[in-house]
């Protein structure tokens, strides 16, 4: 069985047994749908700007909403208290789990996830 790998100057083949092949288009595959998973799941936004400070000339690196949106959003956003801001950020920014959160603010798992709720419910208002 035959392998071909792309490099960024040349194409190579390789010739290897069936079995070994075999394993390694699994591999491939694999690969492939992690990446996939990883892209269809996540809207990156550069972590290092400022919270509720997204502006027009935002650098993304993945364009995922409109900057009419943005400015909806930027607005909703303004509208949130600090401690909601904070909790906002830590979920979805900081990317912290509510079981965390919730044992740093000396509460429960259950009272963050209901201000979460309710925060959520507020921004979709706005849109």
């Amino acid at each position: 069985m035959k392998i071909k790998y792309e490099f960024v100057n040349e194409i190579k083949e390789f010739d290897v047994d069936e079995n070994t092949g075999q394993i390694i288009k699994d591999l491939d595959r694999q690969e492939y749908n992690n990446q996939k998973k990883e892209t269809r799941r996540h809207c990156s936004i550069e972590k290092s700007l400022e919270f509720g400070t997204l502006g027009s000339n935002t650098n993304l690196e993945h364009t995922v909403i409109s900057r009419e949106d943005l400015k909806v959003l930027n607005k909703a956003l303004a509208t949130l208290t600090a401690d909601q801001k904070d909790l906002v950020r830590r979920v979805f920014f900081d990317r912290q789990s509510l079981k965390k959160i919730a044992i740093d603010y000396g509460t429960t798992y259950q009272a963050v996830q209901n201000r979460l709720t309710k925060i959520l419910e507020k921004l979709r208002k706005k849109f």
